[in-house]
């Protein structure tokens, strides 16, 4: 099966082009722009590029959140067009499965991090299995940026990463093991490996009940319910 494969969580992102689980194509999004404005474009070369049609996709994988709240509505919408107008099926994914599959060769535990603003994180804990796939081990939850150091301090060898160490790392106590700066973003490529895995059990995600994982409610919202 040939995979599209989305990931806007953040300002930038990136997109992949897949069959089964090996990569046909990557592309990360110009830095210059929010996605946006370079997702569209970026597809089309990449479709383009790859002598591929977007009616030859038969499943759409997006990483749902969380993450920044445009990018996230960004990446959530162009998936929801592209499935309508194609039939592809999809598959969503969340940021910490994504970022830790990217890491996930390391034996030990993995916290990953996403910034939350206001001096807070959305953290999970998860490792890999002998099996082969990623296990939760922590569910995430929002703390503050002191606490992620210690949420997952009754494990041994914890290895920290995620997007959230881009602005925090040099927060990080001295002893602790973070993961090289390279590896710390979700990757589209990352997101259609884990969906070629989901497409072989058959679990796919509900097109029109498709929605982003927020790591918070939005400001407007916030003040709406105090």
């Amino acid at each position: 099966m040939k995979i599209l494969a989305l990931e806007t969580t953040e300002k930038f992102g990136s997109a992949a082009l897949l069959e089964g689980g090996h990569v046909l194509a990557e592309t990360i999004l110009p830095k210059v722009q929010r996605s946006s404005q370079t997702l569209h474009p970026a597809l089309q070369t990449l479709f383009e590029t790859s002598r591929i049609s977007p009616q030859e996709i038969n499943c759409v994988a997006v990483v749902a959140g969380p993450g920044s709240f445009t990018g996230l509505r960004v990446g959530i919408t162009a998936v929801k067009i592209f499935a309508y107008t194609t039939g592809a099926k999809v598959i969503a994914l969340d940021t910490f499965q994504t970022v830790a599959s990217v890491v996930s060769t390391y034996a030990g535990v993995i916290s990953v991090g996403v910034d939350a603003q206001r001096g807070e994180v959305v953290t999970a804990v998860l490792r890999q299995t002998k099996e082969g796939y990623l296990e939760t081990l922590l569910k995430p939850v929002l703390i503050a940026v002191d606490d992620w150091w210690k949420h997952a301090e009754q494990y041994d060898n914890v290895l920290f990463t995620g997007p959230a160490l881009e602005r925090w790392n040099e927060k990080a106590p001295s002893h602790l093991l973070l993961a090289e700066e390279s590896d710390w973003h979700p990757k589209a490529s990352a997101t259609g490996k884990l969906a070629a895995g989901r497409i072989a059990s058959g679990l796919f995600d509900d097109l029109w009940s498709l929605l982003p994982i927020y790591s918070r409610l939005s400001a407007a919202e916030e003040k709406r319910k105090n």
